[in-house]
């Protein structure tokens, strides 16, 4: 049986973290951590996840580590889902060997926490998902040899470490819910007592089993009232014949004297009407595992066997383990016609984040253990900043001289460029265009830390993305599947245009946007268009999940003399923001002002607890005072409170608009103006929002600027007669496009919009710039956008009509980079744009 450990990730700006699988030719493993970027780093490796079963996360519990474990377990979930689809459409009732057919989690404290937190957008039927928390050490009752978790592959022995001379902390405190809301007011939880967490260990559970095993159903109705109803939501009632029918009557607030009817409506996931977790406290406990294969059977020596007076027919007998009585009365054992036993070889994962878990760390039993160190040749480490040089460590390393140690650090792992698909396409943008695509930052030499990237010594060696140790059938390093720093100008010469058709489109773009005359129509035509040096920056344009070549949802934009404000922030927006900014980093989030989630779908917010953090470590030592501000339903304020209490990201230095209350008949929020001090503190003068189709608590919203700047932001819907309201007269709309104009139906039952749709709303606003983005991951090419029209200059108009004479339509690209003031210049280059991205795969 083949078998074989391999990296997947190391350390770079994309894949902050490290990631390994164990191929079985039946199971995968998942080791290490699985950190955002991990499985968009999955499908540029194409590494397939089908047949994952199990999980074990390293390190402690958080954001860091952790960061892209739910949107890996939607993926499975889908997997699985999909699976079981085509298994039904071939009569196949039960699984082929290897099938997915659940998930098992295996991590540290807080673990199941961590999971539930998710409750309220996280909902998947018929997928058991089982969290095995190691919240004690298994040593204290199983000091000996013996497995802590074994299946028919392998065998694990969890090592959990605790800090030295640390004790957990609260991160947060319970905050109201109001609009606005900047003061704590409640203290920190307190130490539970063993049986409460028992019992509250019992609850998570609980919960974790509503949101992946439930046998909820989506065409349940249950009876309420119409004032008792959870508005906005879809109602339906029984006409005279006793049928059900959408509900299509005045709704309280809307008229005076609504009847209270009854009414039907489809009751939420039972996992969602859970108000509030049990408390807890970040851990100070990080996980490694030792990890071993089963000893194999000796081949069957059939000479031997026929020495002794026993049929054909019982060689399986003997194979299997079992005994058999000869003719003559000798019985036969295994050990009489088997070569020698094959002793299961292995690795251990070992994950150091700081200077207070070396000690406890080296002290583990397992060292002196023979016989779990049996047959363990390699150990790969996940080591944290600073500690490669820590003398305990490396006097460690060579005491263990006979095992190979493969070190997986920011400082030590080249900070290469892990998504080359996206760099190449971006490459080939910088060609056509190199003002509004620039190319990301990397370095082959240096790692994430800035330290140069060398080669260690023996027996130590730099992990890197691709190593492959295989276990079985023998021993070996395949050094020459590590993945070679990618050569991006020649992958982007792959599929590549014909020059001749692409350089004379090029030119003419040049030519225009260097044009005096063209240039100073543009001045005039803009003049009244305040803040022309704010520059959007699309860091991810794809939806549902990311992709080869587009990562899901997130927008910066900058405006001088105000601040940056982030438009969603899907999984993995920092490993975007680190690729485009690169040394420049710093100063963008410490002049980060607004946070705006649009609604708790994972590819617009799974990011965003990453962001926070770093925005908190980069201000708190130097703007200490500063606040950051988050807008978003109250669902996703109330999952970041939830989530602060496994780690400290920072949430005392946040405040919020919480958005709940909205006028039942025009579905626009209240949020109310921003205070001088706000205004001083955030840069902006209001928010406005309002409730759009696409899911529950999904919002628009549309930013104003003292300045008189306004950019309006639809996040996913349909298009909203209550969108347009709120967005008259912006400057910018940056509304999603999902699918395609024939793809109209598909846009309708998903409950998202086409081009042409988006662009109806923006003409219907007013606006004067307009951003498409959030593409199907099913194409990277983009539909054709009218570049004919020529900027006309009349006399005094209204603002509409002044739209219509110089709108500009944008389609993103991840990693883009325009000002608002050239947007017609961009707009030039979409020919060549265009055609370049004609012949490109889908």
């Amino acid at each position: 049986m083949l078998s074989y450990i391999q990296i997947v990730t190391t350390p770079t700006a994309d894949t902050p973290g490290t990631c390994l699988i164990l191929h079985f030719d039946t199971q995968r493993y998942v080791f290490g951590n699985i950190s955002e970027g991990t499985q968009r780093a999955m499908v540029q490796r194409k590494v397939a996840l089908s047949k994952t079963g199990d999980v074990f996360m390293t390190g402690q519990v958080n954001w860091h580590n952790a960061g892209g474990m739910l949107g890996m377990i939607l993926t499975l979930a889908d997997v699985l889902a999909t699976q079981k689809e085509e298994r039904t459409k071939k009569g196949v009732p039960e699984p082929d060997n290897g099938t997915l057919t659940n998930l098992r989690l295996h991590g540290g404290k807080n673990l199941t926490q961590f999971l539930t937190t998710a409750r309220r957008f996280i909902f998947r039927k018929g997928m058991p998902l089982r969290p095995n928390e190691i919240r004690n050490d298994p040593r204290a009752s199983n000091p000996g040899a013996n497995p802590d978790w074994q299946d028919s592959n392998i065998k694990v022995w969890h090592m959990p470490v605790e800090a030295e001379g640390v004790q957990s902390i609260a991160s947060s405190r319970k905050r109201s819910h109001e609009e606005m809301v900047h003061e704590d007011t409640a203290p920190a939880p307190t130490q539970q007592h063993p049986s409460a967490e028992e019992t509250n260990q019992k609850a998570l559970s609980e919960i974790v089993t509503q949101m992946f095993d439930s046998n909820w159903k989506l065409d349940a109705l249950v009876e309420t009232t119409l004032h008792q109803a959870r508005l906005p939501a879809k109602l339906f009632v029984r006409n005279a014949k006793g049928h059900i029918q959408v509900y299509k009557g005045p709704l309280p607030g809307q008229a005076e004297n609504v009847p209270d009817i009854p009414v039907l409506v489809r009751q939420p996931w039972p996992a969602a009407m859970i108000p509030n977790l049990p408390p807890t406290t970040p851990s100070r406990q990080s996980m490694s595992y030792i990890v071993k294969s089963h000893d194999q059977r000796g081949k069957f020596n059939v000479k031997e066997a026929q020495k002794y007076a026993i049929q054909k027919v019982d060689y399986k007998v003997l194979v299997a383990g079992g005994t058999v009585t000869a003719s003559d009365g000798v019985v036969v054992t295994p050990e009489m016609v088997l070569g020698e036993t094959v002793k299961g070889l292995g690795f251990a994962v070992l994950d150091v984040p700081e200077v207070a878990f070396i000690e406890p760390f080296i002290k583990r039993p397992e060292w002196s253990n023979e016989e779990i160190l049996g047959g363990i040749n390699v150990f790969f480490w996940i080591i944290g900043p600073g500690l490669i040089d820590d003398p305990r460590l490396q006097a460690f390393m060579q005491k263990m001289s006979s095992v190979k140690h493969i070190i997986c650090s920011g400082d030590s792992s080249p900070n290469m460029l892990a998504l080359e698909s996206a760099a190449a396409q971006t490459y080939k943008l910088h060609q056509i265009d190199p003002e509004r695509f620039p190319l990301p930052h990397f370095s082959n030499v240096e790692t994430l830390s800035k330290s140069p990237a060398e080669s260690l010594p023996s027996p130590l060696e730099t992990g890197r993305t691709g190593k492959t140790i295989q276990l079985s059938p023998r021993y070996l390093h395949q050094d020459d599947k590590i993945i070679q720093f990618p050569d991006i100008p020649a992958l982007a010469k792959k599929k590549e245009v014909p020059e001749s058709e692409l350089l004379p489109l090029i030119e003419t773009a040049r030519q225009k946007c260097s044009n005096p005359e063209f240039l100073a129509m543009i001045e005039q035509v803009e003049s009244d268009i305040p803040n022309r040096d704010a520059e959007v920056i699309t860091l991810g344009t794809g939806s549902a999940l990311p992709s080869k070549y587009r990562n899901v949802s997130a927008t910066l934009v900058r405006v001088p003399g105000y601040g940056n404000y982030l438009f969603d922030a899907g999984e993995n927006t920092m490993g975007q923001l680190r690729r485009t900014f690169g040394d420049e980093l710093p100063s963008v989030i410490r002049d980060l002002k607004v946070i705006w989630i649009s609604h708790l779908h994972a590819d617009h917010h799974l990011g965003t607890a990453s962001v926070i953090k770093t925005w908190h470590n980069e201000t708190r030592e130097s703007n200490p005072m500063a606040k950051l501000h988050v807008a978003s339903h109250v669902h996703m304020i109330d999952w970041i409170r939830e989530y602060s209490q496994i780690e400290d990201i920072g949430y005392d230095r946040l405040t919020f608009t919480s958005i709940k209350q909205f006028d039942a008949k025009t579905r626009i929020c209240e949020t109310g103006r921003m205070t001088a001090d706000q205004q001083q503190a955030y840069g902006l003068e209001k928010i406005d929002a309002c409730y759009v189709d696409h899911c529950h608590g999904a919002l628009a919203t549309v930013f104003t600027w003292p300045s008189g700047l306004k950019i309006a932001y639809s996040g996913d819907c349909r298009p909203s007669d209550a969108f347009v309201q709120i967005g008259q007269g912006v400057t910018l709309l940056i509304h999603e496009s999902t699918f395609d104009d024939e793809l109209r139906g598909d846009a309708i039952a998903k409950k998202h919009s086409t081009m042409s749709e988006a662009i109806g709303v923006g003409r219907r606003m007013g606006a004067r710039r307009i951003m498409l983005t959030h593409f199907s991951q099913r194409y990277q090419k983009i539909s054709a956008l009218d570049e004919t029209m020529e900027i006309k200059v009349d006399g005094e108009v209204n603002a509409r009509e002044k739209a219509k004479l110089d709108e500009v339509i944008l389609a993103a690209f991840d990693y883009m980079r325009v000002k608002l003031g050239d947007f017609r210049k961009a707009q030039a280059f979409l020919p060549s744009i265009q055609r370049l991205l004609d012949d490109a795969e889908e």
